[in-house]
């Protein structure tokens, strides 16, 4: 494997029977989070044997320190540097440590359910057919394990970095899993190569993202992504996005993105969606806006939950109605002319919306 010559391997070989799972940890300078993800995989309800290999990728805090104490709490726990930086790097050094069929990616940064590795298993158990690859839920928590703030519901979390779809079923092609919630057999490493290691995150830098890469790289050579709901993790997100004002942008977006979710794999193509009315659509679309504004307004008195929500729920609904004009058109001066207002509305109110948490 690539990259697997600059590994240094600590500690002899564990005397463990041979593992089902390898669980694969690369991390670069996240001390202060470490052992709270490491608890999370020390305290995995598995059947089998599973190995833990722990990557420390270029890190200059007390990352190594961290995981070399705690593999010599856990037989069948390994740590290896690899000196070269990028996230990339470090899951092929790990990739070519592992000796289980079966590959699981976790990052540094997240709490792993429980029953993590089982779900797994049993993913793969009922499921394996020919080349597939499995991802799960990703669920946002703040990076310093407290609290929400007042104003945010649960429903928000759509809006920050959660990634859930509504069963275990095959993906489509637009859908992905995200790397630090991924399991995939060993064998696929071999006949498809390695992480491409000139895209991912380096450090604290992101780059092109390696897990849609080799997703797309499976599915071109006829193999299909699964989702696995039982594989939960928890994902810390750092406080300054958890504000009114990223997440009202968020819901913006994911309105945009959600009407070309829902018709393109039913029409296949922007041009052959069937068009809207654009007299009613400039309708929805002018009251979502001013619904996005007078509730802006109520929040900022009340700072209530309620009133944020309907925020959120106007900004979507704006971003959704936005982009429906565009359908069986393309780009017109009509849907330009609208597009630019709808985005100085939105800009506004994004200014007028509070960027602390």
């Amino acid at each position: 494997m690539n990259g697997a010559h600059s590994v240094a391997v600590g500690g002899a070989e564990p005397a463990v029977p041979a593992p089902a799972v390898s669980v694969i940890l690369s991390t670069h300078n996240r001390a202060a989070y470490l052992p709270d993800v490491l608890q999370s995989l020390a305290a995995q309800a598995c059947r089998v044997p599973f190995e833990v290999i722990l990557i420390d990728n270029a890190s200059t805090d007390r990352t190594r320190e961290i995981l070399t104490e705690w593999c010599g709490r856990h037989a069948g726990w390994r740590v290896a540097h690899e000196a070269r930086l990028g996230l990339s790097c470090g899951k092929n050094a790990g990739v070519g440590l592992a000796r289980a069929p079966l590959l699981l990616f976790a990052d540094d940064d997240m709490l792993l359910s429980p029953g993590w590795i089982q779900s797994y298993l049993d993913l793969f158990g009922r499921r394996d057919e020919g080349r597939m690859l499995a991802g799960g839920p990703y669920v946002p928590i703040p990076h310093d394990l407290g609290g929400w703030p007042d104003w945010f519901e649960e429903g928000a979390m759509a809006d920050l970095a959660l990634l859930q779809y509504d069963r275990e079923r095959v993906l489509e092609p637009s859908e992905y899993v995200w790397g630090g919630n991924m399991a995939i057999p060993r064998r696929f490493f071999d006949e498809l190569g390695p992480w491409d290691e000139s895209v991912g995150r380096r450090g604290e830098e992101r780059g092109t993202f390696e897990d849609t890469e080799f997703q797309d790289r499976l599915r071109r050579a006829g193999g299909h992504v699964w989702y696995c709901p039982a594989a939960v993790v928890r994902h810390r997100m750092p406080r300054d996005v958890i504000t009114p004002r990223e997440i009202a942008s968020s819901a913006f977006t994911r309105g945009r993105n959600d009407f070309w979710k829902e018709t393109i794999p039913v029409w296949h193509e922007q041009a052959r969606v069937p068009r809207r009315n654009p007299v009613a659509v400039l309708v929805r679309l002018a009251l979502s806006l001013l619904a996005w504004a007078v509730w802006l307004l109520a929040f900022r008195v009340t700072g209530g939950r309620r009133a944020f929500e309907r925020v959120r729920d106007a900004a979507f609904r704006s971003g959704r109605h936005l982009d429906s004009l565009r359908a069986g058109r393309g780009p017109t001066p009509l849907t330009r002319l609208v597009n630019r207002a709808a985005f100085k509305a939105r800009g506004l109110l994004l200014r007028l919306s509070p960027d602390t948490a």
